[in-house]
């Protein structure tokens, strides 16, 4: 495995660690003019600051305060609760690197278990929208986990299954 794989892999994992604990805080802030980079996700653009995705989010999304310092050194400081995708309730949680948005995660509620069925759903949905994915892998060895990836030029998306938990994880496209 190589280092950009186990950062991203390290990235995935940290995101849906995070976004189970990350809760609201206080209220978006003004910020200036927002960047016009890659979509991560809806509004949002790969290397905005958190004052930025707030500002793209104003009135949805609040401040994680404290934030959230990953193992990897990555931070979570924004999030949205209560958001819909592909049918999925989810929590979205926006993550740092170096104070610039690197990665998305839409994760399902802490407090509510969410069964393979939901995971299926979303990956034929997401099939519908986006066509066939790059790599789908599975693995039941120690316990049922799922993914779906889709490339999709400057960005990538996995969606994701653990016993309990659907994310959707929007990142950069790494360079070859």
């Amino acid at each position: 495995m190589n280092a950009a794989s186990r950062l991203l892999g390290t990235l995935t994992i940290s995101a849906l660690l995070a976004s189970s604990v990350a809760s609201p805080s206080e209220p978006a802030s003004p910020a200036p003019a927002l960047p016009s980079g890659p979509e991560a996700w809806k509004a949002a653009r790969f290397g905005m600051t958190a004052d930025e995705v707030l500002a793209a989010f104003r009135g949805d999304a609040f401040r994680v305060t404290p934030e959230v310092k990953l193992p990897d050194g990555n931070v979570v400081a924004a999030g949205i609760d209560g958001q819909v995708f592909e049918g999925l309730k989810v929590n979205v949680r926006f993550v740092f690197q170096d104070g610039k948005l690197a990665l998305v995660s839409l994760r399902t509620s802490q407090g509510q278990y969410a069964e393979a069925t939901a995971y299926e759903a979303a990956r034929k949905a997401l099939l519908a929208r986006w066509g066939q994915p790059i790599e789908t892998t599975s693995d039941s060895n120690f316990v049922d986990m799922r993914q779906t990836r889709w490339d999709q030029g400057a960005r990538r998306v996995d969606l994701k299954y653990i016993p309990g938990v659907v994310a959707i994880v929007f990142y950069p496209a790494l360079a070859p």
